[in-house]
């Protein structure tokens, strides 16, 4: 079983934030985490806006995404039950065969 690593206190700066998280991820994974809000931040520069309001675009931007992906998870969960029992039944219909093909061979 996977051990489940301290949270541990970082400064982190992100979209021109300065914040204190208690985190269990890598510090690698914390970068790229906020390389990536900074980079969707950097997006709205263009816009005439102050940076609360760029961010709270960002936010909404962002949790649209999670609800998209969110969604597509849930469909391909069902297309692999799915798929899951279609093998199932395939299985059963060729076990079939093949036992009819035993009991023929033997006639």
């Amino acid at each position: 079983m996977a051990e489940i690593a301290p949270l541990r206190s970082v400064s982190v700066s992100v979209a021109q934030e300065h914040i204190q998280i208690r985190t269990d991820l890598p510090d690698a994974e914390l970068k790229e985490i906020g390389d990536f809000i900074d980079q969707r931040f950097e997006r709205s520069a263009k816009f005439q806006m102050d940076n609360r309001k760029r961010l709270a675009l960002l936010s909404v931007e962002l949790t649209s995404e999670i609800f998209e992906l969110r969604k597509q998870l849930r469909r391909a969960k069902a297309y692999y039950e799915q798929m899951e029992k279609d093998l199932k039944n395939l299985n059963l219909l060729l076990d079939e065969g093949m036992e009819r093909s035993n009991r023929n061979e033997e006639l």
